[in-house]
């Protein structure tokens, strides 16, 4: 049986059919469940950490990326005269990603 195009919520599609007895029984047709994690419950909190940490490099690289180029096009060899500024700002950005209250939590 072919099933037509469902939503994204659809979880699972249960029929209820009967069987040679005349009792009424549950046959899944289609189940769409999330699967477990492979992660180890004693590695949760690092990974956390691990990802927010890439995350705030990331904001922080594109951030400089995007003043470096503001820079270049304002005036002649911008990039230079606005390093300092550039750097401290988009490690500021990066540190707000990062959000130091949140580094133990998962």
């Amino acid at each position: 049986m072919d099933l037509p195009r469902l939503s994204r919520r659809v979880k699972r599609i249960t029929v209820l059919t009967q069987d040679e007895n005349g009792n009424t029984v549950p046959v899944v047709i289609f189940d769409k469940r999330r699967k477990k994690k492979k992660s180890t419950k004693a590695l949760k909190p690092l990974e956390g950490f691990a990802r927010r940490f890439v995350d705030a490099g990331n904001v922080t690289a594109s951030t400089y990326l995007n003043r470096h180029k503001k820079a270049n096009r304002k005036r002649r060899d911008g990039w230079v005269r606005d390093l300092n500024h550039n750097v401290i700002d988009a490690g500021r950005k990066g540190m707000k990603k990062l959000d130091p209250t949140r580094l133990i939590k998962p």
